[in-house]
């Protein structure tokens, strides 16, 4: 196993390790990319949490994608970029969305018409149907919170007043909930192999 941040691996390694799971995979995407996309969005209308929900998603959607192989390695592609594109995508929907098209312009090199819709790979399949058991067996609050956040497109600062909270307060809720909602997937997807 490589050394937490190393880049002692090559790119099918990283792939491979992302494919089995590893905690070093995920650790290392994120010590390379959440600094450098963080500065990216505050150069693009967004601030630090809005980088980091936009990085989260990104994550996600990529890691989706490489469970239901919509996502194949490709030798000539570091996955750092993909990762930054999936994210960078999220960031850029989010710009265009009603929610923040009061405060936000968008980049003028962004075209929607040429854009993947990433939210319609969430909703097809075996996987989205695991999810879905894994979300239901999460309780009460966390239940709602992650269902707010992911599902309804919430904000934090929406979600922290709906449960009369301090926004930092949920943002470490929602971090705590979605590391129990991913335990409770990685059981049942290891229950159904």
């Amino acid at each position: 196993m490589p050394a937490k941040h190393s880049t002692d691996f090559t790119q099918s390694e990283l792939y491979e390790a992302l494919m089995l799971r590893k905690e070093w995979a995920y650790d290392y995407l994120y010590h390379e990319l959440s600094g450098t996309f963080t500065h990216w969005v505050g150069r693009n209308n967004g601030s630090e949490m809005d980088a980091e929900d936009a990085f989260q998603k990104g994550l996600l959607n990529f890691l989706l994608n490489l469970e239901t192989g919509r996502y194949q390695f490709q030798e000539n592609a570091k996955i750092t970029t993909v990762v930054f594109d999936y994210c960078k995508k999220v960031w850029l929907n989010e710009l265009t969305s009603s929610r923040l098209a009061t405060r936000a312009t968008m980049p003028d090199a962004y075209n929607p018409a040429n854009d993947t819709d990433l939210q319609n790979d969430l909703e097809r399949g075996e996987l989205i149907t695991q999810v879905r058991a894994a979300l239901h067996q999460l309780k009460g609050e966390c239940r709602q919170l992650i269902e707010w956040f992911y599902i309804d497109d919430f904000s934090l600062r929406e979600i922290a007043e709906k449960l009369g909270m301090k926004e930092s307060s949920t943002k470490q809720k929602r971090y705590d909930c979605t590391e129990k909602l991913k335990q409770i997937y990685l059981k049942l997807t290891q229950q159904n192999k």
